[in-house]
């Protein structure tokens, strides 16, 4: 899904406009159809504020699965680490009193930990990344379970919810930190070696390995990257909701795996990108809220997230075969 990194924007034609901005159009379109059919919700400024703030724990699940993808690994346990987070948080700060800084520390600390066993294992014993994080995002689950004895976990600081929840402009301090955090891992993986050292990576590893890239260390810290980014998410979600389900996190990994997918689709076509995966979060939840407002139920959330993934994976394997038939025709 990448291209090899280092690779300049071309000249902007009508078509690489459309390609790299077209998903932002639909956004602006999005939003001017539902202001014309539910002007008194959508012309209101707090919609908009509010639709920011409360996308903000997801926006930083999304971004946990940017690692990963960008070298060619898919890890499905982000949004389990997110709980274990979560969970080791509110039962360290809200049951046990520790203090906040420590709280987050171990909390995201482990979370890390958790990324660092499925990259060395998917690296090292040569599994499939994919069945691994299927086993530890299990693990994880159990793990969140027992740790909060399968109930929910409450009582958190009310510092750390006070800081998440603060209102800067009418939106919440928690999406301006997932903002950063997403400026930041755009900047490295567009303008650091070891972003464009991931990129090549994922465009093709045995290229990669021949150019000395030393693609099993940045498989590793790919994973555990990832799986940090999903601990401050869990952390940021039970912050703003001041307490957590163990159970309420795996629904949001169809949504985290959509967004980076389509994001793939914005500002550089083809490649994994921070930027495009929290816009095409916001354009779906933009769509989702504007159709429950119009009176869905809460089935559509489910519609609407698997739409967008199953388009992108079937929009993905149709360019790639239409591409293998150029190259055919062309060696023809």
């Amino acid at each position: 899904m990448s291209h090899a990194p280092g690779r300049r924007w071309a000249p902007v034609t009508t078509k690489s406009f459309v390609s790299r901005f077209g998903l932002l159009a639909l956004w602006l379109i999005e939003i001017v159809v539902f202001i014309a059919i539910a002007p008194k919700i959508f012309l209101n400024i707090n919609t908009f504020s509010q639709l920011a703030s409360s996308q903000a724990s997801l926006v930083v699940l999304a971004l946990a699965v940017v690692p990963t993808l960008a070298v060619g690994e898919i890890d499905l346990s982000v949004a389990s680490v997110m709980g274990l987070g979560a969970i080791i948080f509110g039962q360290l700060n809200g049951v046990l009193g520790i203090s906040p800084i420590v709280a987050i520390i171990v909390a995201v600390g482990t979370s890390a930990v958790a990324g660092l066993i499925s990259g060395l294992i998917t690296v090292l014993l040569r599994v499939q990344g994919l069945i691994v994080t299927l086993g530890m995002g299990t693990l994880a689950l159990g793990i969140t379970l027992l740790v909060s004895n399968s109930q929910s976990v409450g009582g958190v600081s009310p510092e750390l919810s006070h800081f998440v929840n603060l209102p800067i402009g009418g939106v919440s301090v928690a999406f301006f930190i997932a903002i950063v955090l997403a400026l930041v891992l755009w900047y490295v993986i567009r303008h650091m070696p070891l972003g464009r050292s991931m990129l090549f990576l994922g465009f093709n590893r045995e290229v990669a390995r021949l150019s000395g890239i030393r693609g099993n260390r940045l498989r590793i810290l790919s994973f555990v990257a990832g799986s940090l980014i999903a601990g401050i998410a869990g952390v940021i979600s039970i912050g703003v909701a001041g307490g957590a389900d163990p159970t309420s996190f795996q629904p949001l990994l169809l949504p985290a795996f959509a967004a980076t997918f389509l994001g793939t689709l914005v500002f550089t076509p083809g490649q994994v990108n921070p930027l495009g995966t929290v816009v095409s979060l916001y354009f779906l939840a933009t769509g989702i809220f504007g159709i429950q407002v119009l009176g869905a139920g809460t089935w559509v959330s489910n519609v609407f997230y698997g739409v967008a993934l199953v388009a992108i994976i079937a929009v993905s394997g149709i360019a790639a075969n239409y591409g293998h038939l150029i190259g055919r025709k062309n060696h023809g």
